[in-house]
């Protein structure tokens, strides 16, 4: 898949909660002005605060990301985001469910082929992309983009299992953030080290 700025002007972009601060760490080396809006969350009613598994990075003034300088990725080379590596292979729809009586963080997640991606729009006619739907048939398609997507589900898994078992340990006490709006939020890296001190940002890099 080709490295194109168009892609850079479709919407914000997705990011994991460690990957806030690595984007942050770069912005400021580049003297970039970056956002970012939480954007799934889970309340702990043990610490009244939410959060954040997964934030928005916003799109600058112009409607295109903050590292897009004309046709260039300023972080391509640094750190690209893992939804950036795996586009235009994307989920389609991520569900938490939680499980109040296994106290356990429960995902679905389902891919498509986005045709946001000028290349899928010209290659691939509605069928196909119903076809791409199936692991199997996109991977033959966009090898490297469904292999970053498979490590991304995994790192969203990881923080689901930290978190359950501290739920299921009486550490927190978790719940859909979404019916809480006014508690603070806390980044879920930085909410699962208070507890896993030994997790680091190169573990999940």
């Amino acid at each position: 898949m080709p490295n194109c700025a168009l892609c850079c002007r479709a919407s914000p972009v997705t990011v994991l909660p460690h990957e806030v601060y690595v984007l942050e760490s770069l912005a400021r080396d580049l003297d970039v002005r970056v956002k970012f809006a939480p954007a799934y969350t889970l309340l702990d009613a043990v610490s009244g605060v939410r959060v954040a598994l997964s934030y928005l990075m916003l799109l600058d003034g112009e409607g295109k990301c903050p590292f897009l300088r004309g046709t260039k990725c300023l972080v391509h080379n640094l750190y690209k985001p893992l939804t950036c590596r795996s586009f235009p292979y994307l989920p389609k729809v991520i569900k938490y469910e939680l499980d109040p009586v296994a106290k356990e963080i429960r995902m679905e997640i389902n891919f498509v082929m986005s045709t946001l991606c000028p290349v899928v729009k010209s290659d691939l006619s509605p069928r196909d992309l119903v076809k791409m739907r199936d692991i199997r048939i996109a991977v033959q398609y966009a090898p490297k983009e469904v292999e970053v997507a498979r490590e991304t589900v995994e790192k969203r898994l990881l923080y689901a299992r930290i978190l359950s078992d501290l739920w299921q340990k009486g550490y927190v006490e978790l719940q859909d953030g979404a019916n809480s709006p006014f508690h603070p939020v806390i980044n879920g890296f930085a909410f699962i080290r208070r507890f896993r001190p030994e997790l680091t940002i190169k573990d999940l890099l």
